[in-house]
């Protein structure tokens, strides 16, 4: 298992998926920099990372980057038309699949954790720069907390968007369920509606708050269930 592992994260060099998640995370900064260049008065911590980053970030780009990078994943090997190589190799299917979740899932936290340092980076050489930092403290301890809570809940999303990713060829498929997914979680956000507080893209919003531990054993719960299902479908039938 540890050698495909290294395996998939060798592909990934040689891909967009590692250009990918080196830069969305750079992106994110970007806009929250430019929130304080916009606000006429001195800007806290608590309200870049806390206020907008998170939020931003659950809310819709961390959605939209999973059904991406998930893609870009599936698409490594259908680009390359390697399945059939891939799958001739003596290892047990469900373990080659295996791999790629372990990867992509590592992955997403990585782009989170960069979504952090970036920020802090790029905010606290601008507050350098022009001689006026970000007033408070980071509070690290509570973004990593809000972090790994939505990160476990995100779970369940992740395997889904990976599964679909890897069911089909047509990179259309994965991409239109992301966007309808995170869609959905805007307009359950807007509403206010707790009715929908089962679906996959809502739980990541959900674990956020502060009645997180519902939505973070139905993401962990969802989301293990989801990859047992998933490894046996692909398992049974090879990807085309």
């Amino acid at each position: 298992m540890i050698q495909l592992i290294r395996t998939e994260i060798a592909k990934l060099g040689g891909s967009l998926a590692l250009l990918f998640a080196l830069v969305v995370p750079a992106l994110t900064s970007c806009l929250a920099l430019l929130t304080i260049v916009v606000n006429e008065r001195q800007s806290s911590w608590e309200m870049i990372l806390g206020g907008f980053t998170l939020p931003l970030w659950v809310l819709f780009i961390f959605p939209m980057a999973t059904a991406t990078f998930a893609t870009l994943c599936a698409q490594i090997e259908y680009r390359a038309k390697a399945w059939d190589h891939l799958l001739a190799l003596p290892y047990p299917r469900w373990q080659l699949f295996a791999a790629k979740a372990i990867v992509v899932q590592g992955a997403l936290m990585l782009m989170t954790v960069l979504l952090f340092v970036y920020t802090y980076g790029l905010i606290s050489l601008a507050g350098w720069i022009i001689g006026e930092m970000p007033s408070g403290n980071p509070q690290v301890a509570r973004i990593a907390d809000s972090s790994v809570r939505f990160l476990a809940a995100g779970l369940l999303l992740t395997v889904i968007q990976l599964w679909v990713a890897l069911r089909f060829a047509n990179f259309v498929i994965p991409l239109a369920v992301g966007i309808a997914g995170t869609l959905v979680g805007l307009a359950v956000t807007m509403v206010g509606t707790e009715d929908a507080d089962w679906f996959p893209w809502v739980l990541t919003l959900r674990a956020s708050g502060e009645d997180w531990m519902q939505p973070v054993l139905i993401g962990l719960t969802g989301g293990i269930i989801a990859i047992g299902l998933m490894l046996l479908d692909l398992s049974r039938r090879a990807p085309r």
